[in-house]
């Protein structure tokens, strides 16, 4: 069976001086070589095939063109574990290419284990596309370590570093789309019961996740009634708290003959907020934006800037839970 990996190549045309001493290029017996492994199937050749070629160039391929001869080696072996196996045949053929290259056991097994590494990663990742490793597929990565030669210990860190970074992503992934659905917390208890990988998760990340899943909650499901002393109006509820809240308005200042605007703290005191409005109160007064006057809000890491329908826009800073505070808005006001 002819190899399409090796492909007849044009010798080299000997130098001027070569051809008055009348030299062949060195390099013609590694395309002799090439072109001998080209013309037919491999178990036909022979190791006096090759000797008749380095006789031809008087010099030893193994310790003129050591790397070249792995190289010839190695692409058939990634040719045959192109479709993830190696059947008796092919292992015969490879053994037979080992032979009449003179390669050793030593430079064979690096081979294996170079090549093989790379295939058996990359069979991992496959197998581990839809986050789960079942019983065949396990029998078939087994397999595939034995047919390639894989050392065990070698095979083991491939697999415990695939799994665990199979969950490192779907965690990310998870904390980049920033909520965390009963359905993803199921998945990830099934993706690391599949794949027996408990995740070290540092108490940011812990934390995180937590966050996450509250966020899916304001989202999705009923928002919590909390009890207060305030006087709510009829069919209104209250749904967040914060104490030490600090009300901003736009505020001229004069300075040095002319004026402009600059963020001015009016008050500091605690806010509510209910399906219909916000509450805030303070020990003079009690004050109260109505959601229906709520045109936009802007986000902060520390507070939410509201524009309004009319009066001055109100930026609120908390000391804690803006990003709830910010959802909870958002869905009321779409609500």
């Amino acid at each position: 069976m002819n190899q399409p990996l090796f492909r007849v190549v044009p010798l080299a045309r000997r130098s001027f001086l070569q051809r008055l001493l009348k030299q062949q290029p060195q390099e013609n017996a590694l395309i002799e070589l090439n072109n001998l492994l080209a013309s037919g199937p491999i178990q036909n050749l022979s190791k006096k095939d090759v000797s008749e070629i380095e006789k031809k160039y008087s010099l030893d391929l193994r310790l003129e063109f050591p790397l070249n001869l792995e190289e010839f080696y190695a692409t058939y072996l990634n040719y045959c574990l192109s479709d993830r196996s190696l059947s008796d045949a092919e292992q015969a053929t490879l053994q037979h290419l080992k032979t009449i290259l003179s390669l050793n056991d030593r430079t064979i097994d690096s081979l294996h284990v170079r090549i093989g590494a790379v295939i058996y990663k990359r069979s991992f990742e496959e197998a581990l596309a839809d986050g789960r490793l079942t019983g065949s597929e396990k029998a078939f990565l087994d397999k595939l370590q034995t047919d390639i030669r894989l050392p065990k210990e070698l095979a083991a860190k491939i697999s415990l570093e695939t799994r665990t970074a199979y969950v490192n992503r779907y965690i990310s992934q998870v904390l980049a789309g920033q909520q965390f659905s009963p359905l993803q917390v199921e998945e990830l208890a099934a993706v690391t019961n599949s794949l027996n990988i408990a995740p070290e998760l540092s108490d940011k990340t812990k934390q995180q996740l937590e966050r996450y899943k509250h966020y899916w909650a304001i989202k999705n499901l009923p928002l919590a009634i909390l009890e207060t002393d305030v006087n709510l109006q009829k069919n209104e509820s209250c749904h967040f708290m914060a104490q030490r809240v600090k009300w901003f308005e736009l505020r001229k200042v004069r300075q040095r003959g002319y004026s402009h605007d600059e963020l001015t703290l009016i008050d500091s005191g605690a806010l509510l907020l209910t399906n219909k409005r916000i509450i805030f109160i303070t020990d003079k007064k009690t004050s109260t934006i109505q959601l229906s006057k709520i045109l936009k809000i802007t986000a902060h890491t520390d507070g939410i800037h509201l524009a309004k329908d009319s009066g001055k826009d109100v930026t609120l800073l908390l000391s804690d839970h803006a990003d709830i505070l910010h959802l909870m808005l958002e869905r009321l006001l779409k609500e």
